[in-house]
């Protein structure tokens, strides 16, 4: 018994009679509840409340219409240009020198030069 009197008295052993203090707990609540309320009315204010305050800020207009007589002549004449552009030779920068080729003279170059433009074979 007398051990255990020992323990009770001893300031190393005892433990401490509150862990939570309330007021700090309660101000930290408050200041969080505070913070939610002004950003409540922040995104209130931020944000029209009608449908009209929206037509009145839109500014984009609608695409005109553009209605196809004959959708599919449109597109056998969307693939014939394409084809005429891959499959012709035309200035892309005239002061640079530079060409274009058409795509099947292009892989033919690349299959014999090479990827990184040395012939095949050398190292």
């Amino acid at each position: 018994m007398a051990d255990l009197e020992r323990v009770e008295d001893n300031p190393d052993t005892a433990y401490e009679q509150s862990d939570w203090h309330i007021g700090a707990t309660g101000l930290a609540y408050l200041g969080i509840f505070v913070i939610l309320v002004i950003a409540a009315f922040v995104i209130i204010a931020a944000f029209p409340r009608t449908v009209s305050d929206v037509s009145r800020r839109l500014t984009v207009e609608p695409a005109q219409p553009r209605l196809q007589t004959n959708p599919s002549e449109d597109l056998a004449q969307f693939r014939v240009d394409e084809d005429k552009q891959l499959n012709s030779y035309y200035w892309v920068d005239k002061q640079k020198g530079i060409v274009h080729i058409p795509i099947e003279e292009a892989m033919k170059r690349v299959a014999a030069e090479g990827i990184d433009g040395f012939p095949r074979g050398q190292p």
